[in-house]
């Protein structure tokens, strides 16, 4: 099921929220057990369910698509349909907002912890070519692809906005040995990352429902915390919208200052077409062990700046774009590595 709000300015530019609707047993491939799937996955559905709810009420330059995918546990074929339907019809993805297992704030362990959400990404993209791994590994972005910068971004609106939250950065694609759906955007080289509840108690997934030993197997929805589970849908809802304000983030950017004391970052501003409210760019920077962009600097309406006395060997860069409203783009880092949308030349390249 997928749900299109179109955007009035940008309606290329596309925004995906997903979760899978089905659940089952033990036994994946038991179609006929019951199988509540409360937390895995109602709690996702419904928080998709709300977020249209709430986003339909607004207008956004760029288009917001909520899509109820199916078949993700016999091998993401839900994510995989939405995924090859968006670039069949020449959407720019800028991001999949996926979301799977996140009602429950109980660990297995019996530890409560009501006040965090974890946040999975890709450290850069899948489809990233040779020549581009070796420029990488020069000149660095490991920790930089577009879908890490997505995951930045939304830990920071969510914190700002919501009141004693903490987004946890994971940096893995997904749990180990485990998946969802934004792998089948990650797979055609799309930003995408999946949101987990702080911790799972295992007992209460992919379980035949029964009583053993005292112990209560299956995911019922006495499982699920809404109060939990409102906070992640206010990430949800926030970064959405956010995205879906805020002009597309540059293209082409560079960096250069190489055996000098400055460095100067260059890009092409987002087209007329794609950012009629653009009021201009700003300009971060960190040191290459942080987590966060921790500086930055308004450069305005420009094309280029430079930040003197800032040594391009000892920080990472990145630029974002942003509206006369205020609504600002995910930050993108320097070079294909970086990069949310590639080069056309890339792009048929990859082909």
């Amino acid at each position: 099921m997928v749900a299109i709000q179109k955007g009035v300015s940008d309606p290329g530019r596309v925004i995906i929220l997903t979760a899978h609707i089905d659940s089952r047993v033990t036994d994946v491939m038991n179609a006929t057990a019951d199988a509540p799937g409360a937390d895995d996955n109602g709690s996702g559905v419904a928080l998709l369910i709300e977020t249209a709810r709430v986003l339909s009420h607004y207008k956004f330059p760029a288009t917001i698509v909520y899509g109820v995918l199916s078949g993700e546990k016999q091998g993401l074929y839900g994510g995989k349909v939405l995924a090859q339907y968006a670039h069949d019809q020449g959407w720019r993805v800028e991001a999949d907002l996926n979301n799977d297992i996140v009602g429950g704030d109980r660990g297995q362990n019996g530890v409560i912890d009501n006040t965090r959400i974890r946040l999975f990404s890709e450290s850069t993209r899948e489809t990233e070519l040779a020549r581009e791994a070796k420029q990488r590994r020069y000149e660095g972005g490991e920790l930089d692809g577009p879908s890490r910068n997505t995951a930045r971004y939304i830990k920071a609106l969510a914190e700002y906005w919501i009141p004693k939250w903490r987004v946890d950065l994971i940096y893995r694609v997904d749990r180990f040995g485990r998946g969802s759906d934004h792998e089948a955007f990650n797979a055609l080289g799309d930003p995408a990352v999946c949101f987990r509840e702080s911790a799972e108690d295992y007992r209460h997934q992919h379980q035949d429902v029964r009583t053993e030993n005292g112990v209560a197997y299956g995911d019922t929805i006495d499982h699920v915390d809404f109060e939990h589970l409102a906070r992640v849908t206010a990430t949800n809802a926030i970064a959405a919208a956010a995205m879906a304000w805020a002009p597309p983030p540059p293209d082409g950017l560079k960096v250069a200052g190489g055996v000098t004391p400055d460095t100067k970052l260059s890009w092409q501003p987002p087209a007329d077409a794609q950012a009629s409210g653009l009021a201009g760019c700003r300009v971060y920077w960190r040191d290459t062990t942080e987590a966060a962009w921790s500086h930055s600097r308004w450069v305005g309406n420009a094309a280029e700046a430079m930040l003197p006395g800032v040594v391009i060997d000892d920080w990472a860069f990145g630029v974002a774009s942003v509206s006369k409203d205020g609504f600002e783009s995910p930050v993108e880092y320097p070079g294909p590595q970086g990069a949310f949308w590639p080069a056309p030349e890339a792009a048929e390249e990859k082909k």
